[in-house]
C-alpha cells in the first residue's frame, strides 16, 4: 500500500505509520467477520490501549500522550487507511475525543485525578450522551433533568445513539438544570459513571454500518449523581463543553473517512490493472481512470482543509465555521467515492472480498452524526462573520488582488476590484497558478464584497444553504492555494508565540501535479455545487461569469489522463 499524504511532516510521518502498522496488523484481518457478526472486541481495545492510543490527546502528567488536534486527525486517518473499520475506529475516537476532552477542557484537578488516567490507559472507556429521541439536530432541546438534591443531583431522562454505550464506564451526560423552557441555556454536562444506580443501558440499536462499534439507548431513572461529578459551571454544559468538543469532533473523527478514502484509492489502482475487460484493463478506459482521479482529488482536497482547521485548534482558534465546513465537505465527498468505487469494482464491490462494501455502509454516518449536514450548512450561513473579516480569513492570496494604491473611493466600487494584479499573484508566489482558478477566485471575492453579510440574509433557507456551499467552494480552493507554497503552520512547542512555518513538498508530488489537480478540483467542486451556484448567480452577476466560465473546458480528459498516469506510475 502506498502512503498518498504529499504534505506529511517528516517529523509526523513515523507516528503516522506507527498508527497505519498496527491497524493494519491487528484490525484488518478480523475486520469482516466482527462486522458480520456486530461484535464488540474488547481483547482488540487492550491491544490498541497498550499500543497507547487510547489516550493521544490526553495531558501526559495524566498518563496521555499530549497529542495535539492535529496528530489526533493524522492517528484516526492512518487507522482508517490501513483497515477501513469505521466502526472500532468510531469507538475509538468517540472515547479520546469527546468522551475524555470534555474533562480535559473542563475538569476540575479533581476530576482529572480521578477519571483521566484510567481513560488514558483504556481501563475505562467513554462516550458523550447528548442526544435524546427528541432532540437530535435540535440538541439544546433535550428534556433530560438533573434536579438538586442533597449532596448533588438525580438525572431522569434517555440518550439515544450513543456510541460505546454498552461497553463503556464513563459518560459526559448532559441534563437540563436550569428552568423548564427548551433551548441551549440551563444545560449543564455530568460525569456519570455506568455503574451508578438507575443507570441502565436500555437496548443495543441494530444499525446499517459501523457493526463494530456498540451503540444503544441510555436510561436514567433517579440516578444520583455527587456534586462534584458536575463538570464544568452550572448550566455551561451545552454551551462550554458540547460546542467545544463538537469542533474536535467534525475534524478529528471525520478525518478518519480521508484514510478510507486512502484506502478505497490504493485498491482501485490495483483492481483497475487486473481487471480485463475487452481484452484490456479497465484502468484503459477514461471512466475508470476518472472515477480514480476524483477520489484522488476529494481526498486531498478534505485532507488540505482538515490539516488547516486542526493546525488553528491547535493554536488555540474557535473555528466553528470551518469546522463545519470540514465536516459537511469531508462527509459528502467521502459518499461520492464510496459510490464510485463499489461502481468501479461492479459486482466485486458488492461482495465483501475487498472491504469496500463495508465502507459504502459506514460512510453514511458522516453526513449524520454529530450534526447532519443541514445542520453544518445552517452553521456556516449563521457563523458566517461578514466579507471583509471573511475575506481577511483566506489565504495571502486574497491580499495579492488588491492594488496598493487604491483610494477607498475605488475600493468601494467591486466592478474594479481583484482585476488588476494577476500578474503580482504569479510573482509573488512564484507559481502558475492556472488562469481559471485565478479568475474564479477574482470573481468569489467581488461577489462576497457585493453581497456584504450574504445573501442568505434573505431568510430563505434554500439560500442560506446555496451560500454556505458557496463559502464551501471558496475555502477548499483557498486552502488548496495555500497549500502550494507552505505545507502546514506548526506551532514551535519550545515557543508558542511563534509560529515555525516550514514549507514542505514531497518529492513525488511537483508543482506541475499540484496546478493540474487545482484545475481539476475548481472543476468539480463547480459540477458538485452547480444547483447552488445557480439559486445564487440571481443575485450575483459575478456568481453568474463563474458560471459561464464552467462551459470553456477543453482539455478535461488530458488532464484526467495526466492526473491518472501520475497516480499510477507511483501506486
Amino acid at each position: 500500500m502506498n502512503f498518498w499524504d504529499p504534505f506529511i511532516l517528516d517529523s509526523d510521518s513515523e507516528f503516522y505509520k506507527s498508527v497505519y502498522d498496527f491497524a493494519r496488523d491487528k484490525v484488518l484481518s478480523t475486520a469482516e467477520h466482527r462486522d458480520e457478526n456486530c461484535i464488540w472486541d474488547d481483547k482488540l481495545w487492550k491491544e490498541l490501549s497498550k499500543a497507547g492510543l487510547a489516550g493521544l490527546p490526553i495531558p501526559s502528567e495524566f498518563g496521555g500522550q499530549d497529542a495535539s488536534c492535529y496528530q489526533c486527525c493524522l492517528a484516526t486517518e492512518a487507522f482508517s487507511a490501513a483497515c477501513i473499520d469505521g466502526g472500532f475506529g468510531l469507538s475509538w475516537a468517540a472515547h479520546m475525543i469527546i468522551g475524555a476532552m470534555p474533562i480535559v477542557f473542563q475538569g476540575n484537578s479533581e476530576q482529572k485525578n480521578k477519571y483521566l488516567p484510567k481513560l488514558a490507559s483504556g481501563e475505562w472507556i467513554a462516550g458523550l450522551g447528548l442526544t435524546e429521541a427528541s432532540a437530535g439536530s435540535d440538541a439544546g432541546s433535550l428534556i433530560t433533568r438533573a434536579e438538586p438534591v442533597d449532596g448533588g443531583y438525580l438525572i431522569n431522562g434517555s440518550k439515544m445513539y450513543i456510541t460505546n454505550g454498552p461497553v463503556g464506564q464513563v459518560f459526559i451526560i448532559m441534563a437540563r438544570t436550569g428552568g423548564k423552557s427548551r433551548g441551549p441555556m440551563g444545560v449543564s454536562a455530568f460525569i456519570v459513571d455506568s455503574t451508578s444506580k438507575g443507570f441502565t443501558v436500555s437496548k443495543i440499536l441494530k444499525k446499517l454500518g459501523h457493526h463494530t462499534s456498540m451503540t444503544a439507548e441510555l436510561i436514567f431513572e433517579n440516578m444520583f449523581v455527587p456534586e462534584e461529578n458536575l463538570l464544568g459551571p452550572l448550566n455551561s454544559g451545552f454551551m462550554r463543553i458540547g460546542k467545544a468538543t463538537l469542533e474536535w469532533e467534525r475534524t478529528v473523527l471525520i478525518a478518519g473517512l480521508v484514510g478510507a478514502m486512502e484506502y478505497t484509492l490504493n485498491v482501485s489502482l490495483k483492481y483497475s490493472n487486473e481487471r480485463i475487460q475487452f481484452d484490456k484493463p479497465i484502468s484503459s478506459f477514461s471512466a475508470i481512470q476518472e472515477k480514480i482521479v476524483r477520489n484522488w482529488i476529494w481526498m486531498n482536497s478534505a485532507r488540505i482543509l482538515i490539516h488547516s482547521v486542526a493546525e488553528s485548534k491547535d493554536q488555540g482558534h474557535s473555528k466553528p465555521l470551518e469546522s463545519s465546513v470540514v465536516k459537511v465537505f469531508t462527509s459528502e465527498v467521502a459518499e461520492d467515492v464510496a459510490k464510485e468505487t463499489i461502481q468501479l469494482f461492479g459486482g466485486y464491490g458488492f461482495m465483501k472480498e475487498f472491504h469496500i462494501e463495508r465502507f459504502y455502509r459506514d460512510v453514511k454516518l458522516g453526513t449524520i452524526g454529530g450534526g447532519t449536514s443541514e445542520i453544518q450548512r445552517s452553521i456556516i450561513a449563521a457563523t458566517y462573520p461578514g466579507s471583509q473579516k471573511f475575506i481577511a480569513s483566506l489565504s495571502s492570496l486574497s491580499e495579492l488582488f488588491e492594488p496598493e494604491n487604491m483610494d477607498a473611493n475605488s475600493k468601494k466600487e467591486s466592478n474594479n476590484f481583484c482585476n488588476l494584479n494577476l500578474d503580482k499573484v504569479r510573482d509573488d508566489l512564484q507559481i502558475e497558478i492556472p488562469s481559471k482558478v485565478l479568475d474564479f477566485y477574482s470573481l468569489a471575492i467581488k461577489a462576497i464584497l457585493d453581497w456584504k453579510d450574504g445573501p442568505h440574509k434573505q431568510k430563505s433557507q434554500a439560500i442560506e444553504f446555496a451560500f454556505a456551499d458557496f463559502i464551501i467552494i471558496l475555502l477548499v480552493i483557498d486552502r488548496f492555494i495555500k497549500s502550494l507554497t507552505v505545507s502546514m503552520d506548526q506551532i514551535d512547542i519550545s515557543n508558542q508565540s511563534e509560529p515555525k512555518v516550514q514549507k514542505l513538498k514531497a518529492n513525488w508530488y511537483t508543482t506541475v501535479d499540484q496546478m493540474r489537480d487545482l484545475g481539476i478540483l475548481m472543476e468539480i467542486l463547480i459540477e458538485k455545487y452547480f444547483h447552488s451556484l445557480r439559486l445564487l448567480a440571481s443575485s450575483s452577476d459575478f456568481i453568474k461569469a463563474i458560471l459561464r466560465n464552467t462551459n470553456q473546458i477543453t482539455d478535461w480528459e488530458k488532464q484526467i489522463g495526466d492526473c491518472y498516469f501520475f497516480l499510477n506510475e507511483r501506486k
